[in-house]
């Protein structure tokens, strides 16, 4: 259930989140990298103080998680065997993290373990439909690179620029922050068309005045899977009317109380 007002929604803790971005964060490891991750955590474990589950062949992303003290357990998923349905267990873990794949280069997974961590759809769904929370690093040029989410999420590829990338309103609402300088290995066509689903706001985009802006992070908020597809997706950020008409009801509820005291 989400409760709206004005535009502003609140989700309940039945609802899961999403982050997938084309930055591989945990090889760059920079101020930036480390501030995206924390942020991005933070969305997707909503408010949920358990470990997060951790998908890494190598040891880039748990580095990075533990010099951020976050509490993880690390799974590889290039054993086949090591990734069950039981995994996916919302009174163990607060979200699933996925490390970046080894095409961005020097990054860990393989695409052959980010598809063993796919065949699970049911219990990827499961897990999210409870509350739980994923978090996806770069896919590289892999276009099933993103294939566990529980939506259509396929990623454009290419290499943007490491630079002009600019956080937007909806990123600065859920606290996601945009990364500069280092090498970024996709990026991601508009919610709604490219394959990828619609219920996606764009988080971090590179502008450029030549070209129209390029998404490099998405966020999917209060999500569930229902009838085989991905629903909700809560607009985190108001339209600016809708702002105008929240704050003229805000000074005209503080004049009506002025003429009152009068």
């Amino acid at each position: 259930m989400t409760t709206c007002l004005l535009g502003l929604c609140a989700g309940t803790s039945n609802a899961g989140n999403i982050v997938l971005t084309g930055h591989d964060d945990d090889y760059h490891q920079s101020a930036g990298a480390n501030a995206q991750v924390l942020g991005s955590l933070k969305f997707v474990r909503n408010g949920s103080t358990l470990p997060v589950l951790t998908f890494d062949s190598g040891s880039q992303l748990t580095s990075q998680l533990t010099s951020l003290s976050i509490p993880f357990t690390k799974v590889d998923p290039n054993t086949a065997s090591s990734v069950t349905d039981a995994l996916f267990d919302i009174t163990k873990y607060s979200a699933f993290a996925v490390a970046s794949q080894a095409s961005c280069g020097g990054c860990d997974n393989s695409p052959a373990g980010v598809a063993n961590i796919a065949t699970h759809s049911a219990a990827i769904a499961s897990f999210f439909n409870a509350g739980g929370g994923i978090f996806g690093l770069t896919a590289g040029s892999d276009p099933k690179g993103y294939a566990y989410i529980p939506t259509t999420a396929t990623n454009a590829g290419g290499s943007p620029n490491s630079f002009n990338h600019v956080q937007t309103g909806a990123g600065a609402t859920l606290g996601i922050t945009a990364v500069n300088g280092d090498a970024t290995h996709n990026f991601f066509s508009q919610p709604g068309t490219g394959g990828l689903a619609s219920g996606f706001v764009v988080v971090e985009e590179e502008r450029n005045p030549d070209v129209a802006p390029i998404p490099l992070t998405v966020a999917f908020s209060n999500g569930r899977i229902d009838g085989g597809g991905l629903v909700g997706g809560d607009t985190p950020v108001p339209e600016p009317a809708t702002m105008l008409l929240f704050g003229s009801a805000l000074a005209g509820l503080g004049f009506a109380r002025r003429s009152k005291r009068t």
